[in-house]
């Protein structure tokens, strides 16, 4: 179980995160959506340890969450220059014992002799999720990992996260695009300006969309009309 407790976050006096207290049940896959600036990357940041918070705390199973705890694929992944596919992934220790390179090579093929200034984003997004699931961590954080894939690997990925759950580890996974959310996840969190407001289940799924974009749709109808 991952308890969150009166989380704030801001910059520059901009509060991003405003006292959030949530739960998120362990071993299971959860979504979280939100229009972009409602604090969705900003969360991830602070749930992988990557930036400290104002105020509040994350617990894991009642004990203080740690770097350790989790595996983190950001949007966009920082590589070393002049380096290789393989060379990149020889910096990333290895403690998920069934981790197996051969296999998954069959569906991500990636030239993992070249240097990674020349491959695709999809590319490089591939390699980095390869580096993620190398760990072992009981904690998974995606943020918008279908970025940039071909159809077939985000097929490939969707599978890659309920295996994840199959394992009993948690997911955390953000997108723009709802339609994975939906057959992945087990909750989907929505974030809007900086608080989680409402926590859908799977039968609850179908409103998603409405409460999203309803009000936008509304909004854009009429100036869409009048311009085109």
């Amino acid at each position: 179980m991952i308890n969150i407790q009166s989380l704030s976050v801001s910059f520059n006096d901009h509060e991003v995160l405003k006292n959030i207290s949530i739960g998120f049940e362990g071993g299971m896959v959860h979504g979280v959506v939100g229009l972009n600036g409602a604090g969705k990357t900003t969360f991830f940041n602070v749930l992988a340890k990557m930036l400290k918070p104002g105020s509040g705390e994350i617990k894991l199973n009642g004990t203080a969450l740690a770097i350790k705890d989790t595996a983190y694929l950001e949007t966009t992944n920082f590589f070393f220059s002049r380096i290789t596919g393989n060379e990149y992934l020889k910096i990333f220790s290895q403690t998920n014992t069934g981790f197996n390179l051969v296999a998954l090579q069959e569906y991500f093929k990636l030239p993992l002799d070249e240097l990674i200034e020349n491959y695709s984003t999809g590319m490089k997004k591939k390699l980095a999720l390869l580096a993620v699931l190398k760990q072992d961590n009981p904690i998974f954080i995606l943020d918008e990992p279908f970025n940039g894939l071909d159809l077939e690997t985000n097929k490939i990925l969707e599978l890659i996260i309920l295996s994840l759950k199959q394992k009993q580890k948690t997911v955390f996974v953000s997108s723009h695009i709802i339609d994975p959310l939906l057959t992945t996840c087990d909750k989907i969190h929505l974030l809007e300006n900086g608080c989680f407001i409402r926590t859908y289940l799977k039968n609850d799924f179908p409103k998603i969309e409405e409460d999203l974009f309803g009000k936008l749709k509304s909004e854009a109808s009429q100036v869409i009309s009048k311009a085109i």
